[in-house]
């Protein structure tokens, strides 16, 4: 059985802190794939190394751009047994733990909600007799944390964009940004424990490093499936699509990630989570933190989503735009073996991936020279050789590309560094969110609302449309879209079977919310 257990921070074990004995006593792991077993250890020796600890994000960031194994386990192309290309982890940080609560994603808000300002969050309904069918709904204005804890109920809570409102995390992406060279932004997702699933199997189409900050989280990642003709392997799981069991192969990672701990997934890769855990309680090798009951503890999660290919910062965008310039027809993803295809999904060398010290002139001719390769290895492989008025056009052509979006690049990560400051310099409305934003922010703007926040993928997000015509339609919807006590209501007369209530913990700020019958709380922050 699955455990969740409390242990110190980050110590040696034995006379080699980063054996692999120190490894697996310091992760609650149930299977790593034998080979992630290298490069995870060695990834652990060069960012985690005992004598000099990443002390905050900016340090863990500046470790793992500065770490070969970190670019292989990110970069290496291909799907299968023999490819370095996958997951890993990193040990509990004290930095990570309590980064965001789930009374401090009540209080944002709830804060925001009072000043006008309301943060889209949305909650993802599981039907126990169709556990990979999920129903996305937008929350009403969620007053209170006892409130939070009742939408818990019923399924895992989650707001995307959670770096454009709170301060704390805007932070987080500006040293992703400084450290790494991608854009970043960072999505909340809250679970009640005892969820046997808390979110289906399922791709992203932007590789994460997932940051649990409170409670436990069991992670499940398979290596990408074969690929199938009628939809994209980054996009598997959603819409109206269903990863089957019998396509995914034994996990390559089973962990439960416990506060403090990290995962990183690659894009591509198929992931489960659960919070059903089993016993969970304290170990001998506690730390100073008290442990708390898994029945009273809910998950909190970070998606920390690195920007590479849902930004275009990849080979296959430029490849695109390079055969577009050339007026050539590019060949289908069906036509490409697995390592070709992938590798299409690499990221631009720009930021930590490029030469150190390497002059904007230099990275554009590199650029320049990869797509150039890219194109006659991959597009006009096997045909005629090319002349010499062929090879100069695509010369020219590369070296525009190259250009062009090496200064899309550069402006990206300025757009999201400066409206990631104008966040955490912005007015001080709450404990940890940001106020005073909308309408002015780089990231903020009063368009249709629920959509204009939204940096999901399009099969999750809302369709406010569909939503409104719907409440328009049935009074009831329209009363549910009120309030929380009016939504759960809702969903417990409509679909009864999707609540699984557990025993919140009796705190301070619970009490504090049920005393005041939902009023809100207001907290200046330094």
């Amino acid at each position: 059985m699955v455990s969740c257990s409390r242990v110190q921070y980050f110590e040696p074990v034995d006379d080699d802190p980063c054996s692999e004995e120190a490894f697996f006593s310091l992760v609650d792991l149930q299977h790593l794939a034998a080979e992630l077993r290298e490069p995870q250890l060695r990834l652990w020796r060069q960012v985690v190394p005992d004598a000099c600890l990443p002390a905050n994000f900016a340090g863990l960031f500046r470790a793992l751009a500065s770490s070969s194994a970190f670019k292989e386990l990110w970069l290496a192309t291909g799907s299968g047994n023999g490819h370095m290309r996958g997951p890993f982890l990193l040990p509990r940080l004290a930095f990570v733990e309590g980064l965001l609560t789930l009374q401090d994603v009540a209080d944002g808000l709830s804060t925001a909600t009072q000043a006008g300002e309301g943060i889209p969050a949305a909650l993802g309904l599981l039907r126990p007799d169709e556990p990979e069918e999920k129903i996305n709904s937008e929350l009403p204005p969620v007053l209170s944390l006892a409130e939070l804890q009742e939408l818990l109920n019923f399924g895992t809570v989650f707001v995307n964009g959670a770096s454009k409102h709170w301060r704390s995390l805007a932070a987080v992406c500006r040293d992703v940004g400084a450290a790494l060279g991608f854009p970043a932004n960072v999505n909340i997702y809250a679970t009640a424990p005892g969820r046997d699933v808390s979110t289906p199997v399922h791709t992203d189409h932007h590789d994460v490093l997932v940051l649990q900050t409170q409670g436990c989280k069991r992670w499940r990642v398979f290596r990408p499936p074969q690929r199938l003709a009628d939809v994209h392997p980054c996009h598997r799981g959603k819409g109206q699509d269903t990863l089957e069991s019998h396509e995914l192969d034994t996990p390559i990672v089973d962990v439960v990630l416990r506060p403090g701990e990290c995962l990183f997934v690659p894009c591509g890769f198929p992931h489960a989570t659960s919070t059903f855990l089993g016993s969970c309680g304290t170990s001998e090798r506690s730390s100073s933190s008290p442990a708390q009951e898994p029945s009273s503890t809910a998950s909190v999660h970070l998606t920390l989503g690195i920007s590479a290919a849902d930004c275009g910062l990849t080979y296959g965008t430029l490849r695109g735009q390079l055969l577009l310039e050339l007026g050539l027809e590019s060949l289908g993803d069906e036509e490409l073996d697995d390592d070709a295809f992938w590798a299409l999904y690499s990221p631009l060398r720009f930021g930590c991936l490029a030469p150190e010290d390497e002059s904007e002139e230099a990275a554009i001719q590199r650029l320049a020279r990869d797509l150039e390769r890219l194109v006659l290895e991959v597009d006009l492989a096997g045909q005629e050789p090319i002349d010499e008025e062929a090879v100069e056009e695509l010369h020219e052509a590369a070296f525009l590309v190259a250009t062009r979006w090496h200064r899309i690049w550069a402006d990206m990560l300025e757009i999201h560094d400066r409206g990631y400051m104008e966040i955490i310099t912005a007015p001080r409305g709450g404990p940890t969110v940001a106020l005073g934003l909308v309408g002015t922010s780089s990231f903020h703007s009063r368009q249709r609302r629920c959509r204009s926040d939204w940096l999901g993928s399009e099969e999750d997000m809302p369709d406010c449309d569909a939503e409104e015509a719907a409440a328009a339609a049935d009074p009831n919807i329209a009363l549910a879209t009120r309030s929380v006590g009016n939504f759960c209501d809702f969903i417990r007369a409509h679909l009864p079977e999707a609540e699984h209530a557990w025993t919140r913990p009796v705190t301070a700020g619970t009490a504090s919310a049920v005393a005041a019958d939902a009023k809100l709380r207001f907290v200046a922050i330094d």
